[in-house]
Protein backbone atom coordinates (compact mmCIF):
# COMPACT_ATOMS: atom_id res chain seq x y z
CA UNK A 1 0.00 0.00 0.00
CA UNK A 2 1.80 3.39 -1.00
CA UNK A 3 1.68 6.39 0.81
CA UNK A 4 0.38 9.39 -0.39
CA UNK A 5 0.97 11.93 2.63
CA UNK A 6 2.46 14.91 1.46
CA UNK A 7 5.85 15.62 2.69
CA UNK A 8 7.04 18.76 4.36
CA UNK A 9 8.27 21.20 1.40
CA UNK A 10 6.23 19.41 -1.00
CA UNK A 11 4.48 22.32 -3.43
CA UNK A 12 0.78 21.61 -4.21
CA UNK A 13 0.72 24.44 -6.71
CA UNK A 14 2.57 27.90 -7.24
CA UNK A 15 2.08 31.26 -7.57
CA UNK A 16 3.86 34.50 -8.29
CA UNK A 17 3.02 36.13 -5.53
CA UNK A 18 2.14 33.60 -2.93
CA UNK A 19 3.66 30.73 -1.49
CA UNK A 20 1.15 27.91 -1.62
CA UNK A 21 1.21 25.80 1.64
CA UNK A 22 1.19 21.86 1.35
CA UNK A 23 -1.09 19.57 2.63
CA UNK A 24 0.41 18.75 5.35
CA UNK A 25 0.50 22.33 6.80
CA UNK A 26 -3.44 22.80 6.13
CA UNK A 27 -6.03 22.79 9.03
CA UNK A 28 -7.87 19.47 8.34
CA UNK A 29 -11.44 19.61 8.74
CA UNK A 30 -14.04 16.94 9.57
CA UNK A 31 -14.66 15.98 6.12
CA UNK A 32 -10.97 15.56 5.69
CA UNK A 33 -10.95 13.49 8.74
CA UNK A 34 -13.69 11.37 7.80
CA UNK A 35 -12.39 11.11 4.75
CA UNK A 36 -9.18 9.56 6.70
CA UNK A 37 -11.23 7.27 8.93
CA UNK A 38 -12.89 5.74 6.17
CA UNK A 39 -9.42 5.53 4.02
CA UNK A 40 -7.92 3.29 6.72
CA UNK A 41 -11.16 1.60 7.84
CA UNK A 42 -13.06 0.40 4.91
CA UNK A 43 -10.11 -1.44 3.10
CA UNK A 44 -9.70 -3.21 6.68
CA UNK A 45 -13.42 -4.06 7.20
CA UNK A 46 -13.67 -5.40 3.30
CA UNK A 47 -10.83 -7.81 3.79
CA UNK A 48 -12.29 -9.33 7.34
CA UNK A 49 -15.80 -9.42 5.93
CA UNK A 50 -14.12 -11.32 2.56
CA UNK A 51 -12.11 -13.50 4.78
CA UNK A 52 -15.05 -14.04 7.15
CA UNK A 53 -16.86 -14.97 4.00
CA UNK A 54 -14.46 -17.25 2.40
CA UNK A 55 -13.67 -18.98 5.34
CA UNK A 56 -17.33 -19.84 6.38
CA UNK A 57 -17.88 -20.91 3.09
CA UNK A 58 -15.40 -23.11 2.23
CA UNK A 59 -14.50 -24.55 5.58
CA UNK A 60 -17.52 -24.28 8.06
CA UNK A 61 -19.82 -24.86 5.57
CA UNK A 62 -19.02 -27.49 3.03
CA UNK A 63 -15.75 -28.84 4.57
CA UNK A 64 -14.45 -28.27 1.05
CA UNK A 65 -10.43 -28.75 1.14
CA UNK A 66 -8.04 -25.57 1.11
CA UNK A 67 -7.62 -25.91 -2.56
CA UNK A 68 -5.40 -23.16 -4.70
CA UNK A 69 -8.80 -21.70 -5.86
CA UNK A 70 -9.59 -20.76 -2.02
CA UNK A 71 -6.34 -19.08 -1.91
CA UNK A 72 -7.18 -17.31 -5.12
CA UNK A 73 -10.53 -15.90 -3.98
CA UNK A 74 -9.20 -14.87 -0.47
CA UNK A 75 -6.18 -13.30 -2.37
CA UNK A 76 -8.69 -10.91 -5.08
CA UNK A 77 -11.08 -10.44 -2.71
CA UNK A 78 -9.41 -10.27 0.95
CA UNK A 79 -6.27 -7.99 -0.22
CA UNK A 80 -5.60 -6.90 -3.54
CA UNK A 81 -9.47 -5.66 -3.29
CA UNK A 82 -9.01 -3.58 -0.11
CA UNK A 83 -5.87 -2.46 -1.50
CA UNK A 84 -7.06 -1.18 -4.57
CA UNK A 85 -9.99 0.46 -2.01
CA UNK A 86 -7.13 1.68 -0.19
CA UNK A 87 -5.12 3.25 -3.16
CA UNK A 88 -8.06 4.89 -4.46
CA UNK A 89 -9.39 6.71 -1.37
CA UNK A 90 -5.83 7.76 -0.98
CA UNK A 91 -5.81 9.08 -4.20
CA UNK A 92 -9.15 10.96 -3.67
CA UNK A 93 -8.03 12.66 -0.22
CA UNK A 94 -4.86 13.77 -2.53
CA UNK A 95 -7.00 15.37 -4.73
CA UNK A 96 -9.62 16.97 -1.49
CA UNK A 97 -5.88 18.04 -0.49
CA UNK A 98 -4.71 19.76 -3.72
CA UNK A 99 -8.02 21.29 -4.41
CA UNK A 100 -8.10 23.02 -0.79
CA UNK A 101 -4.58 24.22 -0.88
CA UNK A 102 -5.30 25.74 -4.02
CA UNK A 103 -8.19 27.43 -3.08
CA UNK A 104 -6.37 28.75 0.22
CA UNK A 105 -3.46 29.84 -2.15
CA UNK A 106 -6.08 31.59 -4.61
CA UNK A 107 -7.76 33.35 -1.60
CA UNK A 108 -4.39 34.02 -0.70
CA UNK A 109 -3.39 35.36 -4.35
CA UNK A 110 -6.96 37.60 -4.18
CA UNK A 111 -6.58 39.28 -1.57
CA UNK A 112 -3.20 40.03 -2.06
CA UNK A 113 -4.49 41.17 -5.39
CA UNK A 114 -6.49 43.38 -3.74
CA UNK A 115 -4.02 45.07 -1.65
CA UNK A 116 -1.94 45.36 -4.61
CA UNK A 117 -5.23 47.32 -6.47
CA UNK A 118 -5.60 49.37 -3.57
CA UNK A 119 -2.61 50.82 -3.71
CA UNK A 120 -2.04 51.35 -7.06
CA UNK A 121 -5.55 52.98 -7.17
CA UNK A 122 -4.51 54.99 -4.09
CA UNK A 123 -1.46 55.75 -6.22
CA UNK A 124 -3.57 56.57 -9.40
CA UNK A 125 -5.50 58.81 -7.20
CA UNK A 126 -2.68 60.98 -5.73
CA UNK A 127 -1.27 60.90 -9.34
CA UNK A 128 -4.40 62.59 -10.62
CA UNK A 129 -4.63 64.51 -8.04
CA UNK A 130 -1.19 65.74 -9.06
CA UNK A 131 -2.11 66.33 -12.34
CA UNK A 132 -5.05 68.48 -11.68
CA UNK A 133 -2.91 70.42 -9.38
CA UNK A 134 -0.29 70.88 -12.00
CA UNK A 135 -3.32 71.29 -14.66
CA UNK A 136 -4.43 74.35 -12.63
CA UNK A 137 -0.90 75.79 -11.97
CA UNK A 138 -0.64 75.97 -16.05
CA UNK A 139 -4.16 77.13 -16.43
CA UNK A 140 -3.02 79.99 -14.13
CA UNK A 141 0.10 80.67 -15.43
CA UNK A 142 -1.36 81.05 -18.99
CA UNK A 143 -4.12 83.20 -18.04
CA UNK A 144 -1.53 85.51 -16.51
CA UNK A 145 0.92 84.88 -19.92
CA UNK A 146 -2.58 86.19 -22.14
CA UNK A 147 -3.34 88.93 -19.45
CA UNK A 148 0.56 90.17 -19.97
CA UNK A 149 0.65 89.82 -24.01
CA UNK A 150 -2.86 92.10 -24.24
CA UNK A 151 -1.42 94.73 -21.58
CA UNK A 152 1.83 94.36 -23.91
CA UNK A 153 -0.61 94.58 -26.81
CA UNK A 154 -2.70 97.50 -25.24
CA UNK A 155 0.25 99.52 -24.51
CA UNK A 156 1.93 98.87 -27.86
CA UNK A 157 -1.32 100.18 -29.66
CA UNK A 158 -1.94 103.13 -27.09
CA UNK A 159 1.98 104.13 -27.79
CA UNK A 160 1.25 103.44 -31.88
CA UNK A 161 -1.72 105.80 -31.95
CA UNK A 162 -0.04 108.45 -29.78
CA UNK A 163 3.00 108.26 -32.10
CA UNK A 164 0.46 108.44 -35.07
CA UNK A 165 -1.44 111.42 -34.59
CA UNK A 166 2.12 114.14 -34.16
CA UNK A 167 3.41 112.07 -37.09
CA UNK A 168 0.91 112.70 -39.16
CA UNK A 169 1.10 115.91 -38.32
CA UNK A 170 5.45 116.04 -39.10
CA UNK A 171 4.50 114.16 -42.82
CA UNK A 172 2.03 117.03 -43.47
CA UNK A 173 4.21 119.48 -42.92
CA UNK A 174 7.14 117.73 -44.91
CA UNK A 175 5.19 117.95 -48.08
CA UNK A 176 4.06 121.13 -47.67
CA UNK A 177 8.03 121.82 -47.48
CA UNK A 178 9.01 119.39 -50.31
CA UNK A 179 6.37 121.66 -52.96
CA UNK A 180 8.84 124.20 -52.27
CA UNK A 181 12.32 121.99 -52.22
CA UNK A 182 13.17 123.34 -55.66
CA UNK A 183 13.79 126.76 -54.71
CA UNK A 184 15.92 125.46 -51.56
CA UNK A 185 19.16 124.39 -51.70
CA UNK A 186 20.66 120.84 -52.69
CA UNK A 187 21.80 119.79 -49.13
CA UNK A 188 18.30 121.26 -47.95
CA UNK A 189 16.42 119.09 -50.64
CA UNK A 190 18.52 115.92 -49.85
CA UNK A 191 17.28 116.37 -46.10
CA UNK A 192 13.73 117.02 -46.91
CA UNK A 193 13.61 113.97 -48.92
CA UNK A 194 15.82 111.70 -46.36
CA UNK A 195 12.95 113.06 -43.60
CA UNK A 196 10.58 112.25 -45.85
CA UNK A 197 11.15 108.89 -46.58
CA UNK A 198 11.57 108.23 -42.52
CA UNK A 199 8.45 109.71 -41.84
CA UNK A 200 6.63 107.41 -44.48
CA UNK A 201 8.82 104.46 -43.05
CA UNK A 202 7.94 105.17 -39.70
CA UNK A 203 3.91 105.54 -40.42
CA UNK A 204 4.43 102.17 -42.22
CA UNK A 205 5.87 100.92 -38.93
CA UNK A 206 2.86 102.10 -36.71
CA UNK A 207 0.51 100.97 -38.81
CA UNK A 208 1.70 97.62 -38.99
CA UNK A 209 2.25 97.63 -35.57
CA UNK A 210 -1.23 98.54 -35.45
CA UNK A 211 -2.45 95.93 -37.72
CA UNK A 212 -1.13 93.24 -35.87
CA UNK A 213 -2.18 94.45 -32.54
CA UNK A 214 -5.54 94.59 -33.76
CA UNK A 215 -4.68 90.91 -35.38
CA UNK A 216 -3.54 90.08 -31.90
CA UNK A 217 -6.49 90.82 -30.26
CA UNK A 218 -9.00 89.16 -32.49
CA UNK A 219 -10.41 92.82 -33.48
CA UNK A 220 -9.23 92.72 -36.99
CA UNK A 221 -12.05 92.58 -39.37
CA UNK A 222 -11.62 90.43 -42.66
CA UNK A 223 -13.85 91.04 -45.56
CA UNK A 224 -13.17 87.96 -48.24
CA UNK A 225 -14.46 88.38 -51.72
CA UNK A 226 -13.08 87.29 -55.11
CA UNK A 227 -10.08 88.67 -55.82
CA UNK A 228 -7.99 88.85 -59.44
CA UNK A 229 -4.52 87.78 -58.84
CA UNK A 230 -2.84 88.94 -62.03
CA UNK A 231 -4.08 93.36 -61.86
CA UNK A 232 -3.04 92.48 -57.79
CA UNK A 233 0.52 91.27 -58.53
CA UNK A 234 1.15 93.90 -61.29
CA UNK A 235 0.15 96.98 -59.03
CA UNK A 236 2.34 95.55 -56.37
CA UNK A 237 5.06 95.11 -58.17
CA UNK A 238 4.56 98.44 -59.82
CA UNK A 239 4.76 100.32 -55.99
CA UNK A 240 8.40 98.64 -55.27
CA UNK A 241 9.26 99.36 -58.68
CA UNK A 242 8.64 102.55 -58.17
CA UNK A 243 9.76 103.46 -54.63
CA UNK A 244 13.13 101.11 -55.24
CA UNK A 245 16.48 103.19 -56.50
CA UNK A 246 18.37 100.01 -57.06
CA UNK A 247 18.27 98.04 -60.40
CA UNK A 248 16.38 95.03 -59.85
CA UNK A 249 15.14 92.08 -62.70
CA UNK A 250 12.04 92.14 -62.04
CA UNK A 251 9.93 88.82 -63.59
CA UNK A 252 6.05 88.45 -62.80
CA UNK A 253 4.82 84.38 -64.24
CA UNK A 254 0.85 84.32 -63.69
CA UNK A 255 -0.68 81.10 -65.15
CA UNK A 256 -2.82 81.89 -68.05
CA UNK A 257 -6.95 81.01 -67.16
CA UNK A 258 -6.36 81.93 -63.85
CA UNK A 259 -9.35 82.11 -61.30
CA UNK A 260 -10.08 84.47 -58.76
CA UNK A 261 -9.00 83.67 -55.18
CA UNK A 262 -11.29 84.26 -52.06
CA UNK A 263 -9.44 86.87 -49.84
CA UNK A 264 -9.67 90.28 -48.41
CA UNK A 265 -7.97 92.27 -51.27
CA UNK A 266 -6.27 94.95 -48.87
CA UNK A 267 -5.19 92.30 -46.25
CA UNK A 268 -3.92 90.76 -49.70
CA UNK A 269 -1.74 93.28 -51.08
CA UNK A 270 -0.05 93.82 -47.91
CA UNK A 271 1.11 89.63 -47.77
CA UNK A 272 2.25 90.31 -50.85
CA UNK A 273 4.09 93.51 -50.63
CA UNK A 274 5.68 92.33 -46.98
CA UNK A 275 7.22 89.31 -49.16
CA UNK A 276 7.53 91.78 -52.12
CA UNK A 277 9.65 94.54 -49.55
CA UNK A 278 11.09 91.19 -48.07
CA UNK A 279 12.79 90.34 -50.94
CA UNK A 280 13.74 93.48 -52.34
CA UNK A 281 15.66 94.26 -48.98
CA UNK A 282 17.83 91.03 -49.12
CA UNK A 283 18.43 90.76 -52.92
CA UNK A 284 21.75 92.51 -54.16
CA UNK A 285 21.59 94.69 -56.99
CA UNK A 286 21.42 93.31 -60.52
CA UNK A 287 19.77 89.92 -59.32
CA UNK A 288 16.25 89.41 -59.83
CA UNK A 289 13.06 88.84 -57.65
CA UNK A 290 10.19 86.51 -59.69
CA UNK A 291 6.47 87.00 -58.82
CA UNK A 292 4.38 83.83 -59.39
CA UNK A 293 0.95 82.47 -59.79
CA UNK A 294 -0.30 79.10 -60.64
CA UNK A 295 -3.52 77.23 -59.38
CA UNK A 296 -3.04 73.89 -57.48
CA UNK A 297 -6.14 71.91 -57.41
CA UNK A 298 -8.67 73.53 -55.34
CA UNK A 299 -6.13 76.54 -54.46
CA UNK A 300 -3.90 79.24 -55.76
CA UNK A 301 -0.46 79.14 -55.08
CA UNK A 302 1.87 82.47 -55.06
CA UNK A 303 4.89 82.56 -54.51
CA UNK A 304 7.60 85.37 -54.32
CA UNK A 305 11.65 84.10 -54.77
CA UNK A 306 14.98 86.21 -54.45
CA UNK A 307 18.66 85.36 -54.64
CA UNK A 308 19.23 86.66 -51.27
CA UNK A 309 21.28 84.92 -48.52
CA UNK A 310 19.06 82.35 -47.61
CA UNK A 311 17.46 80.74 -44.90
CA UNK A 312 19.08 78.04 -43.01
CA UNK A 313 16.50 74.81 -42.16
CA UNK A 314 16.91 75.09 -38.76
CA UNK A 315 15.58 78.92 -38.69
CA UNK A 316 12.60 78.53 -41.45
CA UNK A 317 9.57 78.72 -38.94
CA UNK A 318 11.58 80.96 -36.54
CA UNK A 319 11.10 83.60 -39.07
CA UNK A 320 7.70 83.78 -39.01
CA UNK A 321 7.81 84.87 -35.60
CA UNK A 322 6.98 88.38 -34.12
CA UNK A 323 10.52 90.41 -34.31
CA UNK A 324 12.63 88.13 -35.19
CA UNK A 325 15.23 88.99 -37.34
CA UNK A 326 17.72 86.16 -38.63
CA UNK A 327 20.50 88.82 -39.04
CA UNK A 328 21.14 91.15 -36.11
CA UNK A 329 24.00 92.84 -36.74
CA UNK A 330 24.32 96.51 -37.40
CA UNK A 331 24.88 95.85 -41.10
CA UNK A 332 21.70 94.32 -41.64
CA UNK A 333 18.92 95.63 -44.06
CA UNK A 334 16.14 97.52 -42.07
CA UNK A 335 13.16 96.35 -40.73
CA UNK A 336 11.22 95.20 -37.40
CA UNK A 337 10.57 91.70 -37.83
CA UNK A 338 6.77 92.28 -38.27
CA UNK A 339 6.12 91.54 -41.81
CA UNK A 340 6.64 87.90 -41.83
CA UNK A 341 4.08 87.48 -38.68
CA UNK A 342 1.74 89.43 -39.60
CA UNK A 343 1.92 87.94 -43.28
CA UNK A 344 1.79 84.38 -41.97
CA UNK A 345 -1.49 85.64 -39.81
CA UNK A 346 -3.18 87.16 -42.63
CA UNK A 347 -2.75 83.70 -44.23
CA UNK A 348 -4.29 81.84 -41.96
CA UNK A 349 -6.79 83.53 -41.21
CA UNK A 350 -8.10 83.63 -44.91
CA UNK A 351 -8.05 80.01 -45.05
CA UNK A 352 -4.53 79.52 -46.57
CA UNK A 353 -0.85 78.34 -45.43
CA UNK A 354 2.20 79.88 -46.05
CA UNK A 355 5.81 78.22 -46.41
CA UNK A 356 9.46 79.22 -47.11
CA UNK A 357 11.87 77.14 -49.24
CA UNK A 358 15.61 77.72 -48.98
CA UNK A 359 18.07 77.31 -51.16
CA UNK A 360 16.30 78.05 -54.29
CA UNK A 361 19.45 78.19 -56.25
CA UNK A 362 22.65 76.15 -56.31
CA UNK A 363 24.52 79.72 -56.07
CA UNK A 364 26.69 79.13 -52.58
CA UNK A 365 26.64 83.03 -52.07
CA UNK A 366 22.91 83.82 -53.18
CA UNK A 367 21.25 80.77 -52.59
CA UNK A 368 18.08 82.32 -52.50
CA UNK A 369 14.75 81.98 -50.40
CA UNK A 370 11.29 81.69 -51.78
CA UNK A 371 8.00 82.63 -49.83
CA UNK A 372 4.61 80.68 -50.90
CA UNK A 373 1.33 80.91 -49.54
CA UNK A 374 -2.31 78.87 -50.79
CA UNK A 375 -5.54 80.64 -50.94
CA UNK A 376 -8.75 78.95 -51.90
CA UNK A 377 -10.33 79.10 -54.98
CA UNK A 378 -13.49 81.84 -55.28
CA UNK A 379 -15.23 79.24 -56.43
CA UNK A 380 -14.88 76.65 -54.02
CA UNK A 381 -15.82 78.88 -51.25
CA UNK A 382 -19.08 77.79 -49.54
CA UNK A 383 -22.27 80.13 -49.74
CA UNK A 384 -22.36 80.78 -46.41
CA UNK A 385 -18.92 81.96 -46.23
CA UNK A 386 -19.27 84.33 -49.29
CA UNK A 387 -21.06 86.49 -47.35
CA UNK A 388 -19.47 86.23 -43.86
CA UNK A 389 -17.52 89.16 -42.89
CA UNK A 390 -15.11 87.87 -40.51
CA UNK A 391 -12.77 88.76 -37.18
CA UNK A 392 -9.98 86.62 -36.13
CA UNK A 393 -9.88 85.20 -32.40
CA UNK A 394 -6.14 86.14 -31.75
CA UNK A 395 -4.55 83.38 -33.31
CA UNK A 396 -4.76 83.74 -37.30
CA UNK A 397 -7.84 81.97 -37.57
CA UNK A 398 -11.08 83.54 -38.40
CA UNK A 399 -13.40 84.21 -35.15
Amino acid sequence: MCDTRAEPGDRVASSRWVDVPTAQNLPRPGALRLLDVVRWLLPLVLAVVAWTFEWTEHLSAEHEPLTPGFYGEVLLFGVIGPVVVAIVLTWVRRLVVTLQATSDALAAMNSDLGTMVAERTANLQAATQELADKNRQLGRANDELRELDRMKSDFVSLVSHQLRAPLTTINGALELLSQEAERQPASTQRTLRILTEEGQRLSHMIETILDVSRLEAGRLTIRPGPVAVEPLLTRVRASVVASEARQLDWKLEVASGLPPVWADEVLLEEIVRNLVENAVRYSRSGHSIEISARQDRESVTLGVTDHGPGIPEGKQRAVFRSFYRLDQSESAPAGYGLGLYFADKLVRAMGGEIRVESPVWPDRDAPGSRFAFTLPIAEDVPPDEEAATSETDGTGTPG
